[in-house]
Formats: structure tokens, C-alpha cells, sequence
């Protein structure tokens, strides 16, 4: 029953054969096998001699082991496309005395994925020897840890390797390494071994086999890697300046922080810096007097810190500083007041003295705020206090500090009756592809028209929709006015692109949204895979498990997924490769400066890198001039958006815009005559 069972289900991922071992002949295939394996197969299904042969001796040796004992065949074939594939085949009796083989074949990453079956197909005795051949670094060591065997690709890279330990750049770590082979039976992890070309950090994968007398070891040098990681984290997180933690770092320590602290009735403050007479210093002598000034403020401020505490920088001349443990209020207030003091004393640069002060908000976890965006918005609050009540000052946050929430109440009212009468209109912004400068795509952007004030940003009302709930049935209305945006081009007869929408953070978090979608794009019959969803890094990492399953389910529908304003957040590379997503989109704060700043240079071209090998696709906004599209076709993007090719529009004239692209690529298509 299961060997039919096994006949009659197509599988889109595995490749399958049924083996005729008498007759030499493929009884049946899957599409997948013929495909792969065509190498393997004669026109008229034979098999080629040597797999042959070495089926037979294999099948009959197994006809002697009673059937608890049975084994699996397993063996290697190298296809024409240069992929390893391991085949696994089991015995199957087709008839009386006479024998097959069902094979199951999948792609082969390590030996760890050969498991304890042994190969066929090979003259050699050594089970993985055919594997010199495919550059594959490994050993095989005895129980003792005795090096009896290592492969051409390892001669090459390790040298002297007669014990294992001989392998560890630390000695010491090889007992633990060791053990765990010995009594697990198999092991996956990162090492630093000793090389020819000095300590690297190497990744191994190996499993004791079977008989128990020995076991292998295959070895990944992954150096190169771990140092284009570590040096993308510090472009990504560390202000290229004044060498100090960025924005992005602040973020990651605010949480961790509000994690560590949540539970045990802690507190710990937040200051927020801004520095007076900056901007008419950098306007009067330039932004190289203006960045040396910046470095020697944040070299003075880190002088006077006291421990537990940590300097960052925002941007400009912005910065703030993390006190932990604190007891009191005063405990913030010393650390306010020697910021202001040493900040104000005079500044040498280029044989001038240079005075600028620095304005200082406070806040204080939980009192002032539970969430980061809170706490930077109170310490902000408390900055802009001080400036109002004099430069060089510092000021603690309090509740009259809170904005004139008169004005948002009385617009969020508005909301909520612009919402019901639908006073909103989305504008759509074309996404450019850059090897022929075609429109592919487009994001689209919400817009209220209020009756009475005219356009209203949506950094003006989008913030209130977030705080009173009413992003929900907001950000539904875009869903299905894009899908229906996206019928009515269709029906229009305008070339098929593809539609991104950005989703909130707390709309992500709606348990019914992905059965919204679907039943959106049910009733529009719009394809999904025209429908791009936008989402952040931040958004995304709040709850990584919860987030997978359900990126899973829009990938489920036929969804394209987006990292919106890449770079800007705090998403692991681990995380990044499990998110089912197909795109990143590089935030406009590293493209502005595309040609002029080397380190945002730098981070746009590692980005792009990294996405190549992890083939995702990346668009990068705001691009606005032909130098920085030069860039970007140098470092491989994909995809631009930006005001160089189109501002954002409404539907009319976006209608108009693709009309004129179909007409301009009719009359480039158009013959001559």
C-alpha cells in the first residue's frame, strides 16, 4: 500500500523514481526527476552502467538482512547545473524475486544532511571520498580524535590536523566539541579554527556514523562573512562622526532596558540634548568646523558621565544619554546640570573659540513614559521647555508640558466623521525600474481632503489615528480602495503593476487583518501578486513568532511582502532570513547623500549586497538626482521611486501618467518606416 501510495503522489519539491533493478529501467518518474536527473537516464529510461552495477550489488547485499535490519541506500550524483543531490532509496519488491528501489531525491547543503546512509556510485572505499571532487572541506576522526582521513579542499586550508584538537584555535574548546559528537551524535555550530591564513571563524557540521568507530566533521570557513556582518552592524549602528552608538542603538538599549527593569519597580531616565548656536556656526564656517565642533562636545560630555550611563547621537546636533539605575529625580538633575556646565565652556577649533551650549529635557522611566516613543517624546518636550525658558538650561518633564491636545482632540473628532464620509483620497507615487527606466509599480499614500482646511498631512493625522484606534478602520479603507484602485486600471486597460500599501503597526497587530485581505481581494478579483504589502523593521521584531505566522499567511494568498524604510530599525539578520518577505526598500536618509557621504554609501552598497545573496529585491526612495541614480546601478539596485521621475499624484493624473509611459514604450517598439 505504501509503495503505491508512493507511485501515484506528484510532489512539486521532491524528485521520485521507482527503480526496476532487474531490468535496469526507470518504472515511473515525477516531473521533478526528470528534470534533475536527466544526466542519470537514457532516452529509453535505462540507467547509465555504473549506477547500475552499483544498485544491484547494493539491493541484493540487502536481501540478506531480515526486515528490522533493512537499511536505506544513499548516495550522491552531481547535476549538470552544478547542484549536489543526495538520493535516498529504499527496497521494494515489485513481484515475486523481483527486486526495485523507490528513490526520493532532495538538494544537499552538508554532509550532516547525508545522514548515517552509505553511498553507492563511488570506486573509492571512502564513503565521501567521490566528495573531493565538489571542493567540500571535511575529516574523518576516530573515536580517539585521531585524524584518519581529510579531504583535498581541507589539505588546503587546515594543515598539521592529526588530532582534532588540532583544529581549535583555542584548545580548550575541542573537549566540549568533542564530547558532544561522541554523545549526541551529531553537531552543528560555529567555531574558531586555526587556518593556514590565521584564526577564522568556521562553521561545522558533523555526525558519528552508524558502526560508531568514527565520525565526520565538514567545515564552512565563514570568516568573510562574519566580518561583513560586524562591519554592516557598525555602519548600521554607530554614528560614523563621533564614533558614538546611533539612533538605531539607542532604540535597542531603550528596549532591553524597559524589559530589565519592568518587573522590579526600577526606574532609569532618559536626556534629550539639543545644542544651542550650532546651526549659525555651521552656516558661518562650514560643516568640516561643524563636525569637528560636534566631536569635541561629545568627547567633553563623555568626560563628565558617570558610570551606567551612555552617550548617543540622533543626528545633527542632537544627542541623548541613558542613566540606569537611578534612585531619584536628583540623580538625573546632576547629570543635566554637568552636561550644561562643561558644554558651555569655549571650544578650540582651527585657532577660533567657538561657544555653543546645550538645552537638556528629562525624563523618567516609567513616570513619564512606559513605551520608547513615550519616553523620547517627554524628554523631547521637556528639551523644547528649557529652550523656551532660556539656552543652556535643562528642564525635568512634567504633565504641563504635554502638548495643546485641544487641537487633537477636535481633530480627531474630525477623524473619526472623515472616516465615515470618506474625505480621503490616496495618491499614488510610480516606482521606477532602473534597467530600462520603466514604471512597474507604485506606493500608495493617503491624503485627507478636509472640506474646510483644504490637504492635511499625514503626519498631521496619522500619529491620532494610531493613539485613538481609528488607524484600524482607516487603514482598512486604503486596503480596499487600493484593490479597487487596482480593478479599475485593469478594466482601463492600462499595462498590470503592482500596488504597495504601508501598514501600521497596530493595524499588523489586527487578528482578523489577513482574512480581511483575502476577502478584499475575493471581491475586487484583483491577482494578489499585484498587491505589495509595506511593513517596518520595528513592527515586524515586536513579536518575531507572531510576525512569521503571520507573513506566512499573506504569503499564503499571493501577497508581495516589503521592509519599509530598511536600515532605519532594528531587524536581526537572522530574523531576516526567516521572514517569508521579497523586498527591501532603502530609507530615503541613506539615499539623499548617495555620492557625498562614503559611509552612507558604504551601507547602501552592504545593504544591496545582502540582499542580492539573500535574493530579495531592493527599491530605494527618495531619489532626486541622476548622480545618485549612477550609484545605485552600480551597486545592482533594482527599483527607484523619488521626485527625480514623478511626485506623488492623484488617480486622474496618475491615469494619465501610465497612458503617456504605454504611449512612450509603444512608439519606442514601433517599426520604423
Amino acid at each position: 500500500m505504501s509503495d503505491l501510495f508512493f507511485i501515484n503522489t506528484e510532489s512539486r519539491e521532491a524528485a521520485r523514481w521507482l527503480i526496476d533493478v532487474s531490468k535496469s529501467s526507470i518504472c515511473w518518474s515525477n516531473r521533478s526527476a526528470k528534470a534533475l536527473f536527466s544526466t542519470e537516464i537514457s532516452k529509453d529510461r535505462l540507467l547509465n552502467s555504473q549506477l547500475k552495477n552499483a544498485l544491484i550489488d547494493k539491493v541484493q547485499a540487502l536481501t540478506s538482512l531480515s526486515p528490522e535490519r533493512e537499511e536505506n541506500l544513499c548516495w550522491v550524483i552531481k547535476c549538470q547545473d552544478g547542484r549536489v543531490l543526495q538520493c535516498i532509496g529504499h527496497r521494494v519488491h515489485l513481484g515475486p524475486g523481483h527486486l526495485g528501489v523507490k528513490v526520493e531525491a532532495r538538494e544537499m547543503t552538508s554532509l550532516v544532511d547525508m545522514g548515517s546512509g552509505q553511498t553507492i556510485g563511488s570506486v573509492d572505499d571512502e564513503p565521501y571520498a567521490h566528495l573531493d571532487a565538489f571542493n567540500l572541506s571535511y575529516f574523518r576522526f576516530d573515536i580517539t580524535g585521531k585524524c584518519l582521513r581529510q579531504s583535498a579542499q581541507a589539505l588546503t586550508q587546515f594543515e598539521n590536523v592529526e588530532e582534532f584538537k588540532d583544529l581549535f584555535a583555542v584548545s580548550a574548546m575541542a573537549p566540549s566539541v568533542f564530547g558532544q559528537l561522541l554523545t549526541k551524535g551529531r553537531i552543528s555550530t560555529d567555531v574558531r579554527f586555526l587556518t593556514k591564513t590565521g584564526i577564522h571563524w568556521c562553521h561545522i557540521e558533523g555526525y558519528k556514523e552508524s558502526a560508531g568507530d568514527s565520525f565526520y566533521l565538514q567545515v564552512t570557513d565563514k570568516q568573510d562573512i562574519r566580518l561583513a556582518e560586524a562591519e554592516l552592524y557598525r555602519l548600521k549602528n554607530y554614528d560614523s562622526l563621533t564614533r558614538l552608538p546611533n539612533r538605531e542603538s539607542l532604540y535597542l538599549k531603550l528596549d532591553s532596558q524597559i524589559a530589565k527593569v519592568a518587573q522590579k519597580d526600577q526606574s532609569f531616565g532618559l536626556l534629550f540634548i539639543d545644542l544651542d548656536g550650532f546651526k549659525t556656526v555651521n552656516d558661518s564656517f562650514g560643516h568640516q568646523v561643524g563636525d569637528e565642533l560636534l566631536c569635541g562636545v561629545a568627547r567633553r560630555i563623555q568626560g563628565v558621565l558617570p558610570r551606567n550611563t551612555q552617550l548617543f547621537r540622533l543626528g545633527g546636533d542632537e544627542f541623548a544619554i541613558l542613566v540606569e539605575d537611578i534612585l531619584n529625580d536628583s540623580n538625573l538633575i546632576e547629570v543635566a546640570q554637568d552636561v550644561v556646565s562643561v558644554s558651555a565652556q569655549p571650544y578650540p577649533v582651527e585657532d577660533l573659540e567657538m561657544l555653543v551650549t546645550a538645552s537638556v529635557g528629562i525624563s523618567k522611566y516609567p513616570d513619564h513614559g512606559k513605551s520608547i516613543d513615550d519616553l523620547l517624546k517627554t524628554s523631547a518636550s521637556a528639551m523644547c521647555r528649557s529652550k523656551a525658558l532660556g539656552y543652556n538650561n535643562f528642564c525635568l518633564y512634567d504633565n504641563g508640558m504635554k502638548q495643546d491636545y485641544r487641537a487633537q482632540l477636535t481633530l480627531g473628532g474630525a477623524l473619526r466623521k472623515a472616516i465615515e464620509e470618506e474625505q480621503f483620497e490616496l495618491y499614488y507615487q510610480p516606482k521606477i525600474r532602473l534597467s530600462d527606466e520603466l514604471t512597474v509599480g507604485a506606493e500608495a499614500l493617503i491624503r485627507w481632503i478636509h472640506p474646510e482646511h483644504g490637504m492635511i498631512p499625514p503626519d498631521k493625522f496619522i500619529p491620532i489615528a494610531e493613539e485613538t484606534g481609528l488607524i484600524l478602520p482607516l487603514g482598512e479603507w486604503v486596503i480596499k480602495r487600493a484593490c479597487h484602485q487596482l480593478k479599475e486600471w485593469r478594466e482601463a486597460g492600462h499595462p498590470p503593476i503592482s500596488l504597495s500599501v504601508n501598514l501600521s503597526g497596530r493595524q499588523f497587530m489586527q487578528s482578523d487583518l489577513v482574512e480581511m485581505v483575502r476577502a478584499t481581494l475575493a471581491e475586487t478579483g484583483v491577482d494578489p501578486k499585484y498587491l505589495e504589502l509595506e511593513l517596518t523593521e520595528s513592527m515586524l521584531m515586536a513579536d518575531a513568532q507572531q510576525t512569521i505566522e503571520k507573513l506566512h499567511g499573506f504569503r499564503k494568498l499571493g501577497l508581495t511582502l516589503s521592509i519599509d524604510d530598511f536600515g532605519t530599525g532594528y531587524s536581526s539578520l537572522a530574523y531576516l532570513k526567516k521572514f517569508p518577505i521579497q523586498t527591501l526598500k532603502i530609507d530615503r536618509s541613506f539615499v539623499s547623500d548617495l555620492g557625498i557621504d562614503a559611509d552612507d554609501d558604504a551601507i547602501v552598497k552592504a545593504t544591496i549586497a545582502m540582499a542580492n545573496s539573500l535574493n530579495l529585491k531592493v527599491i530605494a526612495e527618495g531619489v532626486e538626482s541622476r548622480s545618485q541614480i549612477d550609484v545605485l546601478n552600480d551597486y545592482q539596485c533594482e527599483e527607484v521611486q523619488g521626485y527625480l521621475f514623478a511626485k506623488p499624484m492623484n488617480n486622474i493624473d496618475f491615469s494619465s501618467y501610465l497612458s503617456a509611459q504605454s504611449q512612450n514604450q509603444y512608439d519606442l517598439l514601433a517599426p520604423v518606416h
